[in-house]
């Protein structure tokens, strides 16, 4: 491009837009295009359920924070002169519960976490095979109305 010549923006962002039309109306989306509309349709769900906002910012993000963890740490609610004896008996019998407990705590935040896998992707997939439906219904429809003769 020479110096003298003038870019057209107006020009590029209507081919943009007109790629992006002509991809939506074929069916064509980007992972991040149906990562998004997967987002929002777990978010719908949600909304329906009446769960809290801020469980399911935790549930959709990476970082798992919201799964059950063994090593939780021991402390009381309690206040006074006995909380260091409470805390005291916490530590002695820990020991013994999480003989029973850890394995059945690790195993159920295994399964949480394969669900949620499961459930991301499962939405993930029917939200594009949604997609894929309606363009193959779109070209269905725009090769009938070819195939059909002009009505006079």
């Amino acid at each position: 491009m020479n110096e003298g010549e003038k870019v057209d923006v107006v020009r590029i962002m209507r081919e943009i837009r007109e790629s992006i039309q002509k991809k939506r109306e074929r069916g064509i989306y980007t992972d991040e295009e149906i990562e998004s509309l997967a987002q929002v349709r777990l978010r719908s769900f949600a909304d329906e359920a009446f769960i809290d906002s801020k469980l399911l910012d935790r549930l959709l993000s990476p970082s798992n924070d919201w799964n059950i963890s063994s090593d939780y740490l021991i402390r009381s609610h309690r206040s006074g002169i006995g909380i260091r004896l409470v805390l005291l008996a916490k530590r002695i019998v820990r020991p013994f519960v999480r003989l029973y407990t850890d394995h059945v705590v690790n195993r159920q935040a295994q399964l949480n976490l394969y669900f949620a896998y499961l459930l991301r992707n499962s939405i993930r997939e029917v939200t594009r095979l949604q997609i894929e439906v309606a363009a193959l219904k779109s070209r269905l429809e725009s090769e009938s109305r070819k195939d059909r003769p002009p009505e006079e």
